[in-house]
């Protein structure tokens, strides 16, 4: 199924510029749900069904709401979160890796030193649900306008490695006939872990009901709030997208004008006053609750699967 556009209220599902999560495919899907250090560990689920069924569209009623409307980004906590690993616990998977992919090194003579982030070095470069419905985090609109945080200076993937000679870099990488230390850090990494823990899937249902609960009526409504609000702010726009999508920003450079943190920084404040935010993370969450309460066992296995990992990856740094 292709999620590149939101029915009904004008989104794009996790382009570049937004630092929201997409719906990633392919083996790259567990690096990016547990740890970015494992982005070699291949997915072996079942793909997702060619045509999956769309999501009913959820109530809104106060009784179908788990948690008090949110009133900050700090409150977009959703249901899947809870099966995914927190900042801290990919701090701990990553520094369990450096650890196997130093000793294995060091067995074939090398000595390699891979970085071991920690989890606040995790948690300052993912942005979680804070743009997960647009730009809607006020203070970094008034610092950043739409673009995404300057990096902080990091060490957390494979450019440790830039510098290995031949010999060390054929131990890491492997030849025919011998895995390198890299495919070995992800086989031990892997060990006593759920093999039907399907992350692919679930990086799906992820994209899936944002994007179609971005069709709701409450939601469209919501929009509908927000462009009035712009509109009295002087800055009319049909929708949040062609707001962020503005070619008088350059998303991709470093530059941020005064004029474009002066409309993030109202998008921002029309996006909860026009209750868009609380309205669509409303929508959000019943139609993850709805796909937990429907797939009991994918999500047990998952939660399994990250237990397991989170254990091996103890076990690895107590050595």
């Amino acid at each position: 199924m292709r999620l590149t556009t939101c029915g009904g209220a004008g989104f794009r599902i996790g382009p570049p510029e937004t630092g929201r999560r997409g719906p990633t495919r392919g083996p790259a899907v567990l690096g990016a749900l547990l740890t970015s250090a494992c982005a070699a560990v291949a997915c072996t689920a079942a793909p997702p069904p060619a045509t999956p069924p769309s999501l009913a569209p959820p109530s809104l009623a106060p009784s179908s709401l788990a948690v008090p409307p949110p009133t900050r980004v700090a409150d977009l906590v959703l249901p899947f979160d809870a099966y995914r690993p927190t900042p801290g616990q990919r701090a701990l998977m990553a520094r369990a890796r450096a650890a196997l992919l130093a000793r294995c090194m060091h067995r074939r003579g090398h000595a390699v030193s891979p970085p071991r982030p920690d989890a606040a070095a995790y948690a300052a470069g993912d942005p979680g649900n804070s743009r997960r419905y647009g730009v809607a985090d006020p203070e970094p609109a008034r610092r950043n306008g739409y673009h995404l945080p300057p990096s902080r200076p990091s060490s957390q993937g494979r450019s440790w490695d830039v510098t290995l000679g031949r010999s060390a870099r054929r131990a890491l990488d492997g030849t025919p006939g011998r895995p390198g230390c890299d495919e070995r850090a992800t086989a031990e990494q892997a060990r006593r872990t759920s093999p039907e823990a399907d992350w692919q899937w679930l990086a799906l249902q992820d994209a899936r009901t944002v994007a179609e609960t971005a069709g709701h009526p409450a939601v469209v409504e919501a929009v509908a709030r927000w462009k009035t609000c712009m509109e009295r702010a002087g800055h009319p726009y049909p929708s949040p997208e062609a707001a962020i999508a503005d070619p008088r920003w350059d998303l991709r450079s470093a530059a941020v004008t005064a004029r474009e943190k002066r409309t993030a920084t109202a998008d921002t404040a029309c996006k909860w006053s026009s209750g868009l935010v609380p309205a669509w993370f409303a929508a959000d969450a019943a139609a993850q609750r709805a796909v937990i309460a429907a797939e009991p066992g994918r999500f047990a296995d998952l939660r399994d699967d990250l237990r397991a990992r989170l254990d091996r990856a103890a076990e690895v740094l107590e050595r």
